[in-house]
């Protein structure tokens, strides 16, 4: 690993988002997200506090898909650890279909953010 590389973590539950995408080669795309973002080759979005999630404010999103024929329809979020600016690790929090807000829930979840209904 070279010095300006990130290195590269997995959570656990997202690991298993990975296992679950349904084709090789969505999952080989989602692998080589975290590849390009670690060697600083591909930024994602930034997301926000939002009210009825959580606050994702220190993640990003990519949208992926296995063809380039119409709109994405898979997301991966993930975050810079320890923060953006220091940043020495992205991890991967979820991976998922990018329908409602199912992917930021569970990311939400997963880091103990998510705003439970009253």
């Amino acid at each position: 690993m070279s010095s300006h590389e990130l290195g590269r973590r997995i959570l656990p539950a997202a690991k298993a988002d990975f296992d679950n995408l349904p084709s090789d080669n969505l999952k080989r795309r989602a692998i080589q997200i975290m590849m390009d973002v670690s060697r600083r080759q591909l930024e994602g979005q930034p997301l926000e506090d939002h009210p009825s999630v959580g606050d994702l404010s220190d993640c990003r999103k990519v949208y992926f898909d296995d063809t380039d024929d119409g709109k994405p329809r898979y997301r991966l979020v993930y975050r810079l650890l320890p923060n953006e600016v220091e940043a020495v690790e992205v991890e991967a929090v979820a991976v998922g279909e990018r329908r409602v807000m199912s992917v930021y829930v569970e990311a939400a979840r997963r880091l103990g953010r998510f705003v439970e209904d009253d």
